[in-house]
């Protein structure tokens, strides 16, 4: 499998006093080692919005030039019989010369879960299989369901989005799941989510990934989302006139599982709620007056983290 990595030049490579720090050298001098090694016909390349000749004479300029196997400009147009090809597997927002430290720890994670998500996926699927019965009434009828506990890569997420359950509409007959589907292949899905091409994420994830991005985030590479139950029932306005429960649905499973997955998530310093709330017999409220008030362990974690919690 190959690897080929771009990295930028100005505000990256180079830091605000467009300087390189002093440990770049040795890391690039180790990385292109690793690629070598265990990555072959891969290359570690420098770009710039400025042009190739601009990156070429800042590595120069640094002494890194022949750590570099090329130098170009940043795409503006690409012509491909594969555009989902050219999509990045991987995008790694840079925000100062402190991630020089765990650069290589960042570029080879691998794009897949680990052992223990997996385990945590399977773990959560036999939950429902288990007690699904008891909530078949709040599904729609005849219609695939697979539990969705989380999307994106939640494993390293600094951000998480944070709603009541997923969408039925996301296992409409468009949206590509392949049944049957095992625990591994839906865990591996799950983490890839907003990496595919075809089918694209839910359509629901558009307002989200539009506030993140005008703050400088993305579901793409900072940012996974967490809901509170993992089921796909019909819409949560279906309930409003009798929400006991889908109520109980969402406490059961929250209070079975959302702790074990805001856990694996160590890099988490965000949280970030659905302004839409949750349906209650008196309404709408907040989920975060829900968990304080239904989930007091859930709300006692999050203070003792010290995440921070907002709206989207």
């Amino acid at each position: 499998m190959s690897l080929n990595i771009f990295i930028d030049v100005d505000g990256t490579l180079l830091n605000s006093n467009e300087q390189i720090d002093p440990r770049a050298k040795e890391i690039l001098r180790q990385t292109v080692l690793k690629l070598s090694a265990e990555y072959p016909d891969s290359g570690l390349y420098l770009w710039s919005g400025a042009g190739g000749a601009y990156a070429r004479k800042a590595a120069e300029d640094c002494g890194v030039v022949s750590f570099f196997s090329g130098f170009a400009g940043k795409p503006d147009v690409i012509v491909d019989d594969n555009p989902s090809s050219v999509f990045p597997r991987r995008a790694i927002l840079w925000r100062g010369d402190g991630q020089w430290g765990a650069f290589q720890k960042n570029l080879f994670v691998e794009h897949s879960p680990s052992n223990h998500l997996k385990q945590t996926t399977r773990d959560i699927w036999e939950w429902v299989n288990q007690t699904d019965r008891r909530f078949a009434s709040l599904y729609r009828p005849n219609h695939p369901v697979i539990p969705t506990p989380f999307f994106g890569e939640i494993e390293t997420a600094e951000i998480a989005t944070v709603a009541v359950n997923p969408s039925s509409k996301e296992f409409d007959g468009e949206r590509g799941w392949s049944f049957p589907m095992t625990s591994e292949k839906l865990a591996v899905r799950l983490v890839n989510y907003f990496r595919q091409w075809n089918p694209p994420p839910h359509a629901w994830f558009t307002r989200l990934e539009t506030k993140l991005r005008l703050e400088g985030h993305s579901y793409h590479f900072d940012t996974a989302h967490i809901d509170l139950s993992p089921r796909a029932t019909r819409s949560m306005r279906s309930f409003k006139l009798q929400p006991g429960n889908f109520l109980n649905m969402v406490n059961a499973d929250a209070g079975k599982w959302f702790l074990v997955l805001l856990r694996l998530a160590k890099r988490l310093r965000v949280i970030r709620f659905d302004e839409a709330g949750i349906i209650s017999a008196a309404g709408k409220k907040s989920l975060a007056q829900h968990i304080q008030q239904s989930l007091p362990e859930i709300w006692r974690e999050i203070e003792a983290r010290k995440l921070e919690v907002s709206l989207i």
